[in-house]
């Protein structure tokens, strides 16, 4: 194996292990919360017990809320004890293994081991990447690594591994689908003139065997990925959702239209509201944290980009402001098209020579003074969003540990994830008070008094909430303290 390829995995291996121990320490600090680390660790429990789906933390159907088949794979895991510590190394490994087909994708491209392995580390410095594996859990987190996979095999004629590595890109969440349409379109762009020829010819019989695959494997790409958008988003989801669409379309999208149709019709009618959308301050700030780590040599590869495009657009016209900073799951995506841009971004200036020299030192520059920057390294100032030993993390612990398994619980966000194996478990003030449960309709919210227990950080208390845990938790109140101590109190109902 060339030595490059070594100092690749050296790379892999110390990302993984730094990543997934930060992680580890942020949830045992009680750094993790209810959205999201808890949606997902107890709908992955529930899902490996077989019996219900729905998620109490959310107030949604798990099949309902997105279609996360990779969930599937977390199972065995989860029969064995694994929880939101395991979650975090597993999605710290899978994105640190971005930087394997990272490396031969750009190996492949400049026939060179030692720029692979450059635009390897150059990926593993990518600030969206390691606030990626900050920000909980998230199963699209997971699609990178596959979708760079997909690509490379597609560049390389491995068929079947290219629909083995889109197969578990689309597991990840219904909407990986648009990208996989966006790649499929732009190899059928690639294969353009041998189609044309098919069409001509009426039939596959004029190409030769290697064209003939890539053709069938570009349209069966934007297929494929047609359908499962339309199967996930038109039936499962609607069907463990009360026949309604997905909650984010009116959630998120509900400046623009309460259906997707309407959403859609709202975009081609009124190009220009898109435009003005696409170019407030934050936007613009957007854009330039995704491309100026890459030295903007995506900017030279609009092709590669086009796979972006959809949860660029859907990010850019929302409501959440969360959805264009580059500290949230919502890049996940996009960062193997803006990779793969890079990469031939970057080949396209190689044929200067006298410019090469300039662009390595450029894109490393940007890469090294980013990750300074914008990153949550240790070595960055923002390292302090990954909790460390406190003096409250001993108090938080003995809180929860008094909370007998298998009772109903009502906890505050950051207790809520260390309690999440159970089938009733709820977001403080939920269920006194509906606070982001399911789509606002408080359907399935049930009765207070079917709580047992409540776990509670005063400090994560609003103010509006403390009259109802004040009157909860005094005498007469229906629960007995059996825990108070530096603003965290843990109650039991008494009959």
């Amino acid at each position: 194996m060339h030595p490059a390829t070594w100092l690749v995995w050296a790379g892999v291996i110390t990302f993984a292990v730094l990543f997934g121990w930060l992680g580890v320490r942020h949830h045992r600090n009680f750094g993790t919360w209810s959205f999201d680390m808890g949606i997902y660790d107890q709908a992955f429990w529930l899902v490996s017990r077989g019996g219900q789906s729905f998620m109490t933390v959310r107030g949604l159907e798990f099949w309902g809320h997105h279609l996360n088949l990779i969930v599937v794979a977390f199972v065995p895991f989860y029969w064995l004890g694994a929880g939101p510590a395991f979650l975090y190394v597993a999605q710290a490994t899978v994105m640190a293994l971005g930087a394997v087909p990272v490396y031969l994708l750009a190996r492949d491209r400049f026939r060179s081991p030692w720029l692979g392995s450059f635009f390897a580390f150059v990926f593993l410095m990518y600030a969206p990447v390691q606030w990626i594996v900050w920000a909980n859990f998230h199963p699209e987190a997971l699609v990178v690594t596959p979708m760079l996979m997909a690509w490379w095999c597609a560049r390389t004629d491995r068929w079947r591994w290219f629909t083995f590595f889109l197969v578990v890109a689309l597991s990840t969440r219904e909407d990986t689908a648009l990208a996989v349409i966006m790649l499929g379109v732009i190899m059928v762009v690639s294969e353009r003139r041998s189609l044309l020829a098919v069409v001509r010819a009426r039939g596959l019989a004029v190409l030769d065997a290697t064209t003939r695959r890539r053709c069938v494997a570009a349209v069966a790409t934007v297929l494929g990925g047609v359908v499962w958008y339309l199967v996930a988003t038109r039936l499962v989801i609607p069907h463990f959702n009360r026949g309604r669409e997905p909650f984010y379309v009116r959630a998120y999208y509900g400046n623009y239209g309460d259906t997707t149709f309407d959403v859609v019709g709202e975009i081609i009618r009124h190009p220009n509201r898109v435009v003005s959308d696409a170019t407030q301050a934050d936007r613009l700030r957007f854009y330039r944290d995704l491309l100026l780590p890459f030295g903007l040599t995506p900017l030279l590869a609009p092709l590669q980009l086009l796979v972006a495009a959809p949860q660029m657009l859907a990010s850019v016209i929302g409501l959440s402001p969360y959805a264009r900073q580059i500290r949230w799951q919502y890049t996940s995506v996009m960062i193997a098209p803006l990779t793969v841009a890079m990469i031939d971004g970057a080949r396209n200036l190689w044929r200067f020579r006298r410019i090469r020299v300039a662009l390595i030192a450029a894109i490393a520059l940007s890469s090294f003074v980013s990750n300074i920057a914008w990153s949550n390294a240790p070595w960055s100032d923002n390292h302090r969003v990954w909790s460390s030993p406190n003096d409250r993390v001993a108090v938080l612990r003995r809180a929860v540990d008094l909370v007998p398994d298998d009772v109903s619980v009502t906890a505050t966000y950051s207790l809520l994830p260390h309690l999440t194996h159970r089938e009733q478990i709820y977001d403080w003030p939920n269920p006194w008070v509906p606070a982001y449960w399911g789509e606002d309709d408080g359907y399935r919210l049930p009765d207070p008094s079917a709580i047992e227990w409540i776990a509670v950080d005063r400090r994560q208390v609003g103010s509006g909430e403390k009259a109802i845990l004040e009157s909860l938790l005094a005498p007469g109140g229906g629960f007995e303290i059996v825990f108070d101590e530096d603003d965290v109190v843990v109650a039991h109902r008494v009959e």
